[in-house]
């Protein structure tokens, strides 16, 4: 089984936060925690669509788990709750509550795997609301955990020369 990060590439919607648009994308995309975003009033919300990614066309996906880097502001706000929707073209696929307190972690959504597919992966979009101000929003990234197809030919090619036949039957 292999692995790939894929980010937020598109934001289709946000509200709440100190920053927007394409300002508010490369601060939670880039994979440095030192970059973010706040969520400045009561209800903050955002819209996100992934990057797709060549390694897993053509493989098994195994399962996708989203995953967020944050923290709340100070200890005035001692918790933060961001609520995650999943989904793809088809609809919903998982809804994930993600708990922040003063101290920076990165919380991972349940582990989905129903129906998973490269088309379905490269359709994703995560939405994101917090009721509470005060949340700091470092990264969003969903790992995809993958198979690789496997390529078989029923030919081998040698190169001329010498070659010496240990074992096994071969058939000209």
């Amino acid at each position: 089984m292999a692995t790939v990060i894929i980010r937020p590439d598109a934001v289709s919607s946000d509200s709440g936060f100190d920053q927007t648009g394409s300002n508010l994308l490369s601060r939670i995309n880039d994979n440095d925690t030192s970059t973010l975003v706040v969520n400045n009033v009561t209800t903050g919300e955002f819209s996100v669509s992934f990057n797709n990614d060549s390694a897993y066309s053509g493989a098994t996906i195994n399962n996708i788990v989203v995953s967020v880097t944050g923290n709340t502001i100070n200890s005035k706000v001692s918790e933060a709750t961001l609520e995650l929707t999943l989904r793809d073209d088809s609809g919903t696929l998982q809804t994930t509550s993600l708990s922040f307190t003063p101290t920076e972690t990165t919380q991972n959504g349940a582990t989905y795997s129903t129906s998973l597919t490269p088309s379905v992966v490269d359709a994703l979009i995560l939405a994101g609301s917090v009721e509470t101000a005060g949340l700091q929003i470092k990264e969003i990234f969903i790992t995809v955990d993958y198979t690789v197809a496997v390529a078989t030919t029923p030919f081998i090619g040698m190169k001329s020369g010498k070659y010496k036949i240990v074992s096994g039957k071969i058939k000209i």
